[in-house]
């Protein structure tokens, strides 16, 4: 099954989408920050990368310029942070999409997980 990387500094919110992705029966990986989500991706080879923008110690832009190994997975922002400038810098460094967690719920998340490795 396909391997999913949250890097996410909620804890709370860390904890529903991995519980909900592993019931899903994909096999998660989390971290609480974009630091220790960098490390993590080149370790555990993500398919899929969920990231958070606003994080203590890396943020997620900062995550983004930093992550450049081959093959890089396939990375989708989840943020409440909405402002176009920030949505422009993430497409510009390659998201596959830039979602607001406020507007979905965790199932929302899995069919956006689903549909985005299918690609």
């Amino acid at each position: 099954m396909s391997k999913v990387l949250i890097v996410e500094d909620d804890e709370l919110l860390r904890e529903i989408y991995a519980t909900k992705l592993e019931m899903e029966g994909f096999t998660v990986h989390t971290a609480s920050d974009g630091v220790e989500g960098l490390q993590l991706a080149k370790t555990v080879d993500p398919d899929i990368i969920l990231l958070d923008m606003i994080m203590p110690r890396m943020t997620g832009l900062e995550f983004l310029a930093a992550y450049k190994s081959p093959p890089r997975a396939k990375t989708v922002i989840m943020s409440n942070k909405s402002s176009t400038k920030e949505i422009n810098q993430a497409k510009a460094l390659g998201v596959l999409d830039y979602l607001i967690k406020s507007q979905l719920t965790p199932q929302d998340i899995v069919v956006r997980v689903n549909e985005y490795l299918a690609k």
